[in-house]
């Protein structure tokens, strides 16, 4: 499995293929409230509640379900 590389809040993170944006904020220490999202189950996304902003994107997809792309610039703390 590959790397990927992107920017999270200007923060570069290097993480494996098929993480998700809310995994790689975690690396780096960064929170994202969650409530419908449970490490044992699937995501879902349904809540929204740990949505983010991402260069490119169009709305703000849930971070708990949304793969991380290489050069990806997520945003996690805007209006």
């Amino acid at each position: 499995m590959g790397k990927v590389k992107l920017w999270i809040d200007g923060q570069e993170v290097e993480v494996a293929e098929g993480t998700t944006v809310l995994k790689a904020a975690e690396e780096l220490g960064i929170f994202i409230p969650t409530l419908c999202f449970h490490p044992q189950l699937r995501p879902s996304g349904n809540c929204r509640i740990c949505a983010v902003e991402i260069e490119g994107f169009r709305g703000l997809p849930a971070s708990c379900s949304t793969p991380v792309e290489e050069g990806m610039v997520v945003r996690t703390n805007t209006d």
